[in-house]
């Protein structure tokens, strides 16, 4: 593999290696010669350049060539990077050594043919292109333009961004082209990888999907890197000694195919089963051989060279495997081992994921039959027991009743005590009235078989833990008639005393409602980290990947100290935005180490005396980087009310507000790149009182849903005069709709799915007392 190069982002282009000089003896200006081609520095591209037959091209015989096009004949075969010149009406090819992969077979009749005819099939997309920077007299960008070229010994894809810029000739006209390309393959590609991933996502508890239902979906949508994807579940429980790989989902497979089969053996031949055998709980990545003939390979269509076993292991055991092929236009290198990492963590965390939530469904459920059982019991024992027994008149007098009715009851004994209902005295106020209507039934309906009714007692309930509650009982009534004795008519009432089961049931109840917070609280404190661990990670890449190809590293080119030391300045820049990132994060996972000290989602705020102009300044050098590249024109200025009250200096929370500052930003650029128009404002002042009357009155404010503690009055914020700090953050993205506005303040809640609507800009605002 080579190194990566100077303005290529893929690392496995080869070096361009300059040559010396061979010349003939110079004797005047070389560009007035007629054998002005010989002072060329002499390359074997160059001899060929030499050898073309230009007289039976549109351009001519070399020797009757003008000077301006000499001399960009010069430049471009001089360039170490990757360019092409495109001259004269019919846009005539000129190319250097660097090109000469992206020319691919076109090369080498492209040397002197019209554009047209070396690349018909992008002539309508380029066709443009050539004709707005003739108009224009400024060069036009092409970006991510996908170009498939052969230079590791196979067809590869590629993107490249570039640039046409027009070329005056003698007369001072537009005469030609001048085309510089770099390469942006690998942003490209791991950009659509990480989409991929991306679309795995965690499934919440009550998610009843499975694990195919997350992966293979979001698999089959990346054709260009998952030509072939297998999902197999390992089940070792069905037959003791036997581990079947149940196929769970595939890709690029046909039904009939001898891969497609559903159930192998994970100890035969079948298949791809040696492969899994030897992978283990490994992954592997091996060649592919005759056991893929046949497979309807996706994306390009071209068969993989190779494929990797991912195996699924979590909770310390195995799960399944899942098999994927590697882009045949793409290098098996770094970076694929490091896609296939992060795609096996992603699939062993969904796995995981799905087996938790599993796992706490079969507690539910085991919670709910055991509720079931204990409720069943209960009618058995109700209905069985003989704990406490009395006999009733039809008009409420007890007649007798055992020692364990008066005990569970704690009805007086005396004979006087026993008067029409007094059982009722026994229970509490608030159960009175179903007990008398319960007793009421069974009297005067005579109801066969009796009739049951729950009640709470006036005697307390000591449970195992908590406090005292009042004793729940079982009343079971029956009417009972024997007329063969006197006072046979009336009720005969069973009592089971209940209290410790119904407490057990509700304590079962508390402890899964309990485990079911627990967990929500959990996965909601993941959510929060993980946004706000994630939005620096951006500025991070984008400055260390600039830092990394700040250096020239061809061989053979000069450069300055001059430029060396502008350079190391920026690098310098560069590294301490990169610092200041890296300690916004630092600070979000300090303040998790302390939050078991903290009430939930409550954290420390620190005031700093800060200069505003300086602290968003320094913000706003995190995306100089990706502003560039994303062409996005960023205004910043300041509310005339700060000069106007000559306020400088403020002491607020200067990681708390660079915390909210980056997510409100973030969000303006990832919706303004893709406008046409692409422009952040962001305006930044300080108020006195009512920071509301700074904004417009169309802005929308989400209301505290608390009272808060105002901080200020600490001593830690000295005694100056109290402020409002306000941020507007305003771009041309695709903006919000009134209903989407009312959800924009929920927790991680997106406006709308469909970000590709075109049309109005959107306004973010923030204001903070400081």
């Amino acid at each position: 593999m080579g190194q990566e190069q100077p303005h290529n982002d893929d690392k496995d282009v080869p070096p361009v290696t300059l040559p010396s000089p061979q010349a003939p003896p110079l004797t005047g200006n070389p560009l007035h010669a007629d054998n002005w081609a010989d002072y060329i520095p002499t390359t074997d591209h160059v001899k060929f350049f030499r050898s073309r037959e230009w007289g039976k091209t549109c351009m001519g015989e070399l020797k009757t060539w003008g000077v301006a096009l000499r001399l960009q004949v010069f430049m471009v075969l001089a360039d170490s990077r990757a360019a092409c010149l495109y001259w004269g009406p019919e846009k005539a090819a000129i190319y250097n050594t660097a090109f000469v992969p992206l020319a691919r077979n076109a090369h080498p009749s492209l040397m002197g043919s019209p554009f047209y005819v070396g690349f018909p099939e992008l002539w309508d997309q380029i066709r443009p292109v050539f004709d707005a920077a003739a108009r224009d007299g400024v060069s036009h960008d092409v970006r991510e333009m996908p170009m498939i070229v052969e230079r590791l010994g196979f067809a590869e894809e590629t993107y490249f961004t570039g640039n046409f810029t027009p070329v005056r000739g003698e007369t001072g006209n537009v005469e030609g082209f001048y085309n510089a390309v770099h390469e942006i393959t690998r942003l490209k590609i791991g950009e659509r990888r990480r989409e991929m991933l991306a679309a795995m996502e965690i499934p919440a508890l009550t998610d009843p999907r499975r694990l195919r239902d997350h992966v293979i979906p979001a698999l089959s949508k990346n054709a260009a890197d998952v030509p072939l994807a297998l999902l197999y579940k390992a089940d070792d429980k069905t037959t003791p000694g036997v581990t079947w790989c149940l196929l769970r989902g595939r890709v690029g497979v046909p039904d009939g195919h001898h891969l497609a089969e559903l159930s192998p053996d994970l100890k035969s031949d079948v298949g791809l089963m040696p492969l899994l055998r030897k992978a283990g709980r490994k992954s592997i990545t091996v060649p592919v051989d005759h056991a893929f003939d046949g497979v309807e390979w996706q994306g390009s269509g071209n068969a993989c060279k190779f494929v990797s076993i991912l195996p699924i292991v979590a909770t310390g055991k195995l799960h399944g495997y899942l098999v994927v092929g590697a882009n045949p236009m793409r290098p098996v290198d770094e970076d694929y081992y490091e896609y296939i990492g992060e795609l096996s963590s992603k699939v062993t965390s969904l796995a995981a994921a799905i087996l938790t939530a599993d796992d706490i469904r079969e507690r539910e459920q085991s919670l709910q039959k055991q509720l079931e059982d204990t409720n069943r019991r209960e009618q058995l024992l109700a209905k069985h027991s003989i704990d406490g027994c009395s006999y009733l008149l039809d008009d409420g007098r007890i007649v007798w009743a055992n020692d364990q009715y008066y005990e569970i009851t704690k009805h007086p004994r005396q004979k006087e005590s026993h008067y029409p209902l007094s059982f009722l005295d026994t229970v509490i106020e608030e159960d009175r009235p179903k007990a008398a209507e319960a007793w009421n039934h069974v009297v005067q309906d005579q109801v066969e078989g009796g009739l049951s009714v729950e009640l709470r007692l006036k005697r307390d309930f000591t449970p195992p833990s908590g406090d005292p509650e009042p004793a729940i009982v079982r009343c079971h009534h029956v009417w009972y008639e024997d007329h063969s004795l006197a006072h046979a008519k009336g009720v005969m009432t069973f009592i089971a005393d209940v209290s410790a089961f119904k407490w057990a049931e509700a304590s079962e109840a508390r402890r899964a409602d309990e485990n079911y917070e627990a967990k929500r609280q959990q996965e909601e404190f993941i959510d929060f980290i993980s946004h706000e661990l994630r939005n620096p990670l951006s500025a991070i890449f984008q400055l260390a990947e600039t830092i990394t190809t700040s250096y020239p590293t061809a061989e053979g080119m000069e450069v300055s100290n001059a430029e060396l030391s502008q350079a190391l300045k920026q690098n310098i820049d560069h590294a301490d935005t990169i610092l200041m990132c890296a300690k916004h994060q630092k600070r979000i996972v300090d303040d998790v180490l302390t939050l078991s000290k903290l009430e939930y989602t409550m954290l420390a705020v620190s005031p700093v005396p800060v200069q505003l102009p300086n602290l968003v300044q320094k913000w706003m050098k995190m995306w100089e980087s990706q502003l560039s590249s994303s062409d996005i024109k960023i205004n910043v200025h300041a509310h005339p009310f700060m000069k106007a009250h000559g306020i400088d200096w403020v002491l607020c929370d200067e990681l708390r507000m660079q915390q909210i500052f980056i997510n409100l930003f973030t969000n303006a650029m990832k919706f303004t790149s893709t406008e046409t128009k692409r422009e952040i404002n962001v305006e930044y002042g300080a108020v006195l009182k009512d920071p509301e009357s700074s904004f417009p009155k169309e802005i929308k404010w989400a209301r505290n849903q608390k009272e808060l503690t105002d901080l200020t009055l600490d001593p830690d914020w000295g005694l100056g005069q109290q402020l409002y700090l306000t941020f507007a953050i305003t771009d041309t993205g695709i903006g919000m709709t009134d209903t989407e506005i009312k959800r924009l303040f929920g927790r991680f809640e997106q406006a709308s799915a469909k970000t590709s609507i075109q049309y109005g800009g959107s306004v973010r605002v923030l204001f903070s007392r400081g």
